[in-house]
C-alpha cells in the first residue's frame, strides 16, 4: 500500500537516495526543506516540498526525521554546537508541536540519531564485544547530543503506532558522506593512518543503509536500531583497505596532536570511535550485501 511520507533532511547525502526509492515504490514523499525550489527541480515535480509547516495540512502515514548539520562540517566552536542542537533537537520540537496540533497519528516515525549515543573510545579493548542498542549512553558533547534529540523523540510515542530511532554510524557512498573527503587525498596517494589507527570505525554502506530502512519500514521492530555493518574495522584497517581498492600506497599519516590542532575538540570523531553492533537488525534476519570492508569500498569504486 502507498504511504503518505513526510521527511526531513531528504535533500541530503542519506535522504535524497531514500526519497528516490519511495518515488519508485509510489509513495507521494514531502519534503520539509528551506529550498523547496531545488527539491521541485532535483525530482521533476514528482516530490512536493514544504519549506513551513504550516502549510502541511495533509495527514501523513511515515515522518522520517533525518535533519540535521553535519556534525564534522565545522570546528566545535559554542556556537556552532549551538547550531547542531537547534538542527536536531529544536526541529524535532517544532515537528512534534506541530503533529500534536494538527492531531497526527503516524503509522511510522523513523527518527535519527547516532553511534556517537555511546560515547568515543580511543582504546577498542576498552569496549569489550561491542555495543549494542542496550549499552548505556556515554560521555562527551557528541553523546549528549544524540541523548537530547533521543529524548525528544521518544515523545513521539503517543503519536504513533511504532517509533524507530536510527542510531547511524559511518555511510559510505558514491560522491558524499565521508568518503567524499577522502577520496582525493587519497587518489593523490596522501592517504593514511589517522592518529594510532586503533580507533574503531562502525561504517554501513549507503546500500545496505536503504535496504535496512524498507526492512524496518515492513518489520515490527521499534526503539532503537544500530545501523551499521556487523563488522566494524579500525582506522588502520579502513586505510589500507580504500588504499588497496584505489592502488595508491597510504604512507602519509596524521599524528594525533596534529588533528588536535585543526579540529580542535571535533578530533575526537577521527582520534576515537566506538565498536556498534546491529544487534535488532541482525536478530530479525536482515541481509548485508556488503558486510565486508573490502567488498563495500570495491562496490564503491566501481561506480565512483
Amino acid at each position: 500500500m502507498n504511504k503518505t511520507i513526510l521527511i526531513t533532511g531528504g535533500t541530503g547525502f542519506i535522504g535524497q537516495r531514500l526519497v528516490d526509492d519511495w518515488v519508485t515504490e509510489g509513495h507521494h514523499v514531502v519534503i520539509y526543506s528551506r529550498r523547496p525550489d531545488w527539491v521541485k527541480r532535483r525530482w521533476g515535480g514528482r516530490v512536493e516540498a514544504a519549506s513551513s509547516l504550516a502549510t502541511l495540512n495533509q495527514r501523513f502515514d511515515w515522518l522520517v526525521n533525518l535533519a540535521g548539520e553535519g556534525i564534522a562540517d565545522k570546528r566545535w566552536s559554542a556556537k556552532r554546537k549551538q547550531q547542531l542542537r537547534q538542527s536536531r533537537i529544536d526541529l524535532s520540537r517544532d515537528l512534534l508541536q506541530w503533529a500534536q496540533d494538527s492531531q497526527q497519528h503516524f503509522d511510522l516515525v523513523l527518527s535519527g540519531s547516532a553511534i556517537g549515543f555511546y560515547g568515543s573510545h580511543m582504546d577498542d579493548e576498552q569496549q569489550g564485544t561491542g555495543f549494542t542498542e542496550q549499552s548505556a549512553n556515554g560521555a562527551g558533547f557528541a553523546s549528549q547530543l544524540c541523548r537530547d534529540w533521543e529524548t525528544v523523540a521518544h515523545e513521539f510515542d503517543d503519536l504513533c503506532e511504532r517509533l524507530v530511532i536510527l542510531r547511524t554510524g559511518v555511510v559510505l557512498g558514491q560522491h558524499g558522506g565521508m568518503l567524499a573527503r577522502l577520496w582525493l587525498p587519497f587518489s593523490l596517494a596522501l592517504g593514511g593512518v589517522i592518529g594510532s589507527g586503533n580507533q574503531v570505525l562502525s561504517w554501513i554502506h549507503m546500500d545496505d543503509y536503504r535496504r535496512a530502512i524498507h526492512f524496518l519500514s515492513k518489520n515490527s521492530v521499534a526503539g532503537a536500531v544500530n545501523m551499521t555493518s556487523p563488522q566494524a574495522v579500525t582506522n588502520r584497517q579502513f586505510t589500507k583497505a580504500l588504499g588497496q581498492v584505489m592502488s595508491r600506497p597510504t604512507i602519509a599519516p596524521m599524528p594525533g596532536f596534529a588533528a588536535e590542532l585543526l579540529f580542535g575538540e571535533m578530533s575526537e570523531l577521527l582520534l576515537e570511535g566506538q565498536r556498534v553492533l546491529p544487534q535488532q537488525l541482525l536478530s530479525q534476519g536482515f541481509v548485508y550485501d556488503y558486510a565486508d570492508i573490502h567488498d563495500a569500498l570495491r562496490e564503491i569504486h566501481a561506480h565512483w
